[in-house]
């Protein structure tokens, strides 16, 4: 076995979805994602004659939009500070989320090397000794050590999409205040 995938333990399993994916034939991949495609032109298609994209006139028009959010009240700066805090937990949640994992003791794999030099990798689960004074990371192998490896969540294609849309909708508040 691959030793990083080996490293990497539970972490990196496939999901029920993509393994569902996969049994699929390409026949059926394409047919699966023309009809999506389809699903999101039947959404569109009303949104496009209610006016949400700006070229034909009605009820969801941009303009009328913000007359109606002017009219209760909503300012320039209310939507610059929504953006913000949006752009802002955009940006840190995966830290956040990363600290308290660490801080948890989740997410840890031992880091005992094993005779080929690879390294174990199972799970661990934080404990103390028996001075209560040392932490110690014991395996499911019953490795006891004094570190493990933390394996943090990283951002993936989606998460950095919404946190650069979140950027540029504040730089076209930031402009049009101007």
């Amino acid at each position: 076995m691959n030793p990083t995938i080996k490293w990497m333990g539970d972490y990196c399993q496939e999901t029920a979805f993509r393994r569902w994916w996969n049994s699929r034939s390409f026949v059926q991949q394409r047919l699966i994602r023309f009809c999506m495609s389809m699903l999101v032109m039947v959404v569109c298609f009303p949104l496009y004659y209610m006016g949400l994209f700006g070229s034909v006139d009605g009820p969801l028009h941009p303009v009328r939009l913000g007359e109606r959010l002017a009219g209760m009240g909503v300012s320039r700066t209310h939507s610059m500070i929504f953006f913000l805090t949006f752009l802002i937990i955009a940006v840190s949640w995966n830290w956040i989320f990363n600290l308290v994992s660490l801080i948890m003791g989740s997410r840890l794999t031992c880091t005992r090397q094993n005779a080929g030099g690879n390294p174990c990798g199972d799970a661990v689960k934080r404990g103390k000794t028996k001075n209560q004074k040392q932490t110690v990371y014991i395996c499911a192998q019953g490795h006891r050590r004094a570190d493990a490896h933390f394996h943090p969540v990283r951002k993936g294609t989606v998460s950095h999409s919404i946190w650069v849309i979140s950027l540029v909708f504040c730089i076209i508040v930031l402009i049009s205040s101007y």
